[in-house]
């Protein structure tokens, strides 16, 4: 896509690729189709009523890979838009997309041979597994809802080990030229960082109960349920398993946010929500208990354990961006709080274009009243001349908490109402309690008052600066060794003699399978694709029994590691 359009934030923008459809080839179509035409068929039935009409209706065909752009215009029915991404983005700006009611697409597609099942992301699940349910107003803000909570939940900094070590497994779980050794290479470093990540943060709690709705969630009674969560909708195998008395069915609520997942392995159980009105009932419960709603000592301490880039807001309106590193002499009643920069200063939400104050390195804010019990933003030209020593040009602010800050005034800055923002001092000495003096040449004194909570993420976008991207576009071009473009080349036949449909379709096709039997004896996708185009023309033929014949012996040779019988099954429904 060229024109992300203006619904995508300006710092999110270079998350999103361009999807070059020319890339897909004939074989990932018939991994679409194969995947799509049984998952549909048996989703009908099973699926959310929501899933019926919503394949359709956000752009998505069972006999062909969605195009972006169109899915794109369907969704802007609805108020929601899609984009295109190249695999995993970050947990936040998937989550910051979402709260926009944007749909990040991975636009690359799974392997044939993790056709049933991958753990990276792909078309299939992002397109095929989160869109369907969208048209149903009440599912689709609790996707916003969630997002935009997921994007204000603090996060630990050994949870970012164990997201690179998910990534690097899927992503190599995917790509059949990993060797068996790096593969368990990545797992060991997995199984590594998961130890290592002994308590879970607000964050990863709150990923679970995405990962128990959204993802892998059920609606109805445990005993009669709906499937919704995209990844029950786009998986072969899950869609149908995740029916065993072996998986077992809870009730929803949020104590689903103490049990962890893992994206590699079929879910040993799943959750049932009463209605999706019910998933709205827990986000009110959930969300109370985040950092930025409890606010106090609780925002303070957990912006200092994540390390996150943070926005502290104060009683004054003033929100300082920035790593929070330290508040003392208590986090009960903090007197100054450190930032790591860069960093910066936004009033009301909004960091000012005028008069902005920003930091490159670390800064401090020195919070509360003064010692006279005045509030910093209600000071008056009269009162800070008051408080100035014109003999040797410096002005001292003297807090409550014993903190002080001298210096000599550069200037002062007031919003449009006559409220104070920040004062510019120069040659300043900083004294707080229960820190060292600093000495600085500049020190910006900001009105900010007392803390009162605290949340991840700059509070205005515009403190992140507009990335530039190389242009990407996604499938990526992919070098193939001579076999598979030969291979390719017989799917792209056979698609062609399909699509002709006329009385030359099947000798083409018996010229097809005659390569296959030469080169490609192990080759079960296109006989399916082939004996699907038969049975759909004509009744059962000598072709078409031979096919059966070939793939159920194929379904015995690789031990029912491939879908083979649940394609044939499908294709026996057709005649029923």
């Amino acid at each position: 896509m060229g024109d992300v359009g203006p619904s995508v934030p300006a710092h999110l923008r270079r998350f999103v690729v361009e999807q070059d459809y020319s890339q897909y080839t004939a074989v990932d179509q018939a991994v679409w189709r194969f995947v799509l035409l049984q998952t549909h068929a048996r989703l009908v039935d099973t699926a959310h009523p929501a899933y019926r009409e919503g394949l359709a209706a956000t752009g998505i065909s069972v006999d062909r890979i969605p195009s972006v752009a169109e899915m794109n215009d369907k969704l802007s029915r609805f108020g929601w838009g899609a984009v295109c991404v190249d695999g995993f983005i970050p947990p936040r700006a998937f989550q910051e997309f979402q709260a926009n009611g944007i749909l990040p697409i991975a636009g690359e597609m799974r392997t044939r041979e993790h056709l049933v099942y991958t753990p990276a992301p792909d078309i299939i699940h992002e397109a095929a597994g989160h869109a369907p349910i969208l048209p149903d107003p009440v599912y689709a803000e609790f996707l916003r809802r969630i997002g935009d909570l997921g994007r204000k939940a603090f996060t630990l900094p050994e949870e970012d080990r164990v997201y690179r070590a998910f990534y690097a497994l899927s992503e190599a779980m995917e790509d059949p030229a990993v060797a068996p050794s790096e593969l368990g290479r990545i797992e060991t470093e997995l199984a590594a960082a998961v130890a290592g990540a002994s308590e879970a943060s607000e964050a990863a709690r709150l990923s679970r109960l995405y990962w128990w709705t959204a993802e892998y969630g059920l609606v109805g009674r445990v005993d009669d349920y709906k499937l919704y969560g995209a990844g029950l909708l786009s998986s072969l195998g899950e869609s149908h398993s995740c029916h065993a008395p072996a998986v077992a069915k809870r009730p929803l609520d949020e104590g689903c946010m103490n049990v962890p997942y893992d994206i590699t392995r079929s879910q040993p159980q799943l959750f049932v929500a009463r209605s999706f009105e019910a998933l709205h009932d827990i986000l009110d419960r959930v969300s109370g208990g985040l950092a930025f709603e409890v606010g106090g000592e609780v925002a303070l301490s957990r912006a200092i354990r994540s390390r996150d880039l943070a926005s502290v807001h104060f009683s004054s309106g003033a929100s300082a961006i920035g790593v929070l590193a330290h508040a003392g002499p208590s986090l009960s009643s903090p007197a100054w709080l450190t930032f790591e920069g860069p960093g910066a200063f936004a009033w009301d939400g909004s960091i000012s274009r005028t008069d902005a104050v920003t930091w490159e390195d670390s800064f401090c804010v020195v919070a509360g009243r003064l010692a006279s019990g005045a509030l910093v933003e209600r000071l008056s030209e009269d009162d800070i001349g008051r408080l100035r020593d014109k003999a040797r040009d410096r002005i001292a602010f003297d807090f409550a908490s014993g903190a002080r800050v001298e210096g000599s005034i550069v200037r002062t800055v007031r919003h449009a109402d006559g409220r104070l923002t920040h004062v510019d001092l120069g040659n300043v000495r900083i004294a707080l309690p229960g820190s060292p003096t600093r000495h600085l040449a500049r020190h910006s004194l900001v009105a900010a008052g007392d803390p009162v909570s605290a949340r991840p993420g700059a509070i205005d976008p515009a403190f992140h600066p507009i990335a530039s991207r190389p242009r990407v576009s996604v499938p990526r071009p992919r070098e193939r060794p001579e076999s598979e473009r030969r291979l390719t080349s017989l799917y792209e036949r056979a698609e062609r003699a399909h699509c002709t449909g006329d009385d030359g379709m099947e000798g083409e096709f018996g010229r097809v399978l005659r390569e296959l039997d030469r080169d490609y004896p192990d080759e079960w996708l296109l006989r399916w694709n082939i004996l699907e185009s038969l049975l759909k023309v004509r009744s059962d033929g000598t072709t078409a029994r031979a096919l059966r014949g070939a793939l159920e012996r194929l379904e015995v040779g690789f031990e029912h590691r491939q879908p083979i019988a649940s394609g044939l099954r499908y294709l026996a429904g057709l005649g029923a």
